[in-house]
This record gives C-alpha cells, structure tokens and sequence, in this order.
C-alpha cells in the first residue's frame, strides 16, 4: 500500500514513532503511527487503515533512500521492512 500508484506517498517527516505523508493522487496528508497494537494509516479526517496487528512496538528511520519499518511483533519476533517512498521535493521554477 505504501508503494501502491493509489496514493503514490511522497514522505513529509519521518520520526521514529510516526511518518507523516502526502498523496499527489487525493491531494491529502496521512499519518502512519503505532494505536494500542496496531500500524494504523490515518488521514485529517476521522478514520484509518490497519496496516498490521498484534504489534508491540515499532520505529521509522530513513535508511538508504527508503523508509525503513522495524516492527516487533507481541510475539516478540523482529521484522525489517524497506518501503521505497519519494522524499516531498520542492518544485523549482525557470526563470
């Protein structure tokens, strides 16, 4: 989903508990952050997406032109994801 031509995610900030993102496609900002035992995506509006369950703790970093996920499941397994996500980049005008 984070890769998906739905949204085409370009990333805003990336924290080590949230990552703020913003889709070209619906013109939105979404946030992605850790809710009780889920990744949850969520728009300005009311509502989310589950993106996993049965997590216990995760952290986001930059890594390698990537968002790097580390998600420690609560059946304490380790998991490294790598999401290739365009970093938002300012449009620069010819004069």
């Amino acid at each position: 989903m984070l890769e998906s031509e739905r949204f085409k995610f370009e990333l805003q900030n990336v924290r080590s508990k949230d990552v703020r993102m913003y889709s070209p496609v619906t013109k939105k900002k979404y946030q992605m952050q850790l809710y009780d035992d889920m990744i949850r995506i969520t728009g300005v509006k009311m509502g989310h997406i589950r993106a996993l369950t049965a997590v216990k703790d995760v952290k986001w970093s930059r890594d390698r032109g990537c968002l790097k996920t580390v998600v420690t499941f609560s059946n304490d397994q380790t998991c490294y994801a790598y999401s290739k996500i365009s970093k938002k980049i300012k449009a620069v005008r010819d004069h």
